[in-house]
């Protein structure tokens, strides 16, 4: 199985529609979290993927899009209140049920990151085989930073880089996916259209639970082609095995 997080931006407006849904079809997902789906943009159609989404409290909604051949047991929204919503489908999988959940956590402060992190991880912790993707808006606490954002540093912009956020899903026993098994660069922002929100950073990540972390096999940020352009992230991709009967993964 593969799994994808994409933040399209703006519900990929100003006809970028196509080139994000060949960046897709291109990586040839089986789950895709995406993120800013303001406007409703016509996803399912383009992709022939199934759409589930959660709307937003103030921000802009955030899906799931999920592959014809995988059933889904189970969906609905991660309870809030979250800034842009937070979605979740339950696959039935070799292995056993998989909850997938797509987020997108606050852009601005990082006390209401870490509030919504907290949400997630309580949430994640009451399923067995859980994968967290998303815009987390988040610098993780492994990366030396030389330059970052005032929004992305703690008391509202006077410290030293917030990694709370992601430091606390650590600690709550979620295995960031390109830390183990990722292969090339790992910052997703920025790309061509970028301009001065950003600086390089990592702000875009795929998680597990340690039931499900030890079956992936890779994971890398795509950057070629048309991601270069599609939409002010690159999206990352990764690989799940399935595990055999003995718990060892299988390809």
């Amino acid at each position: 199985m593969t799994l994808l997080t994409y933040n399209i931006l703006t519900g990929a407006n100003g006809g970028r529609l196509d080139a994000v849904c060949a960046v897709v079809a291109a990586a040839a997902p089986d789950v895709v979290a995406v993120q800013e789906l303001r406007g409703d943009p016509p996803l399912a159609e383009r992709t022939g993927m199934r759409l589930h989404v959660a709307p937003p409290r103030t921000g802009q909604p955030v899906g799931l899009l999920v592959a014809p051949h995988l059933r889904i047991l189970r969906q609905g929204t991660v309870p809030g209140p979250f800034h842009h919503g937070a979605a979740w489908v339950e696959l039935d999988c070799d292995g056993g049920p998989l909850t997938v959940i797509s987020t997108h956590l606050f852009p601005y402060w990082g006390f209401v990151r870490l509030y919504e992190a907290r949400r997630l991880a309580a949430f994640a912790a009451r399923r067995e085989r859980v994968v967290l993707m998303g815009d987390f808006n988040s610098l993780d606490p492994w990366t030396g930073y030389d330059t970052v954002q005032r929004r992305h540093r703690r008391w509202f912009g006077r410290g030293g880089p917030d990694t709370r956020a992601m430091a606390m899903l650590a600690r709550r026993g979620l295995v960031d996916v390109f830390r183990t098994v990722g292969t090339g660069p790992g910052w997703t922002v920025p790309t061509a259209l970028g301009g001065a929100e950003f600086v390089r950073s990592r702000l875009d990540y795929i998680l597990a639970s340690p039931a499900v972390a030890g079956d992936f096999t890779a994971c890398r940020v795509l950057t070629g082609g048309g991601a270069a352009s599609a939409s002010d992230h690159f999206p990352v991709l990764a690989t799940l095995a399935a595990p055999d009967p003995a718990g060892r993964s299988a390809p």
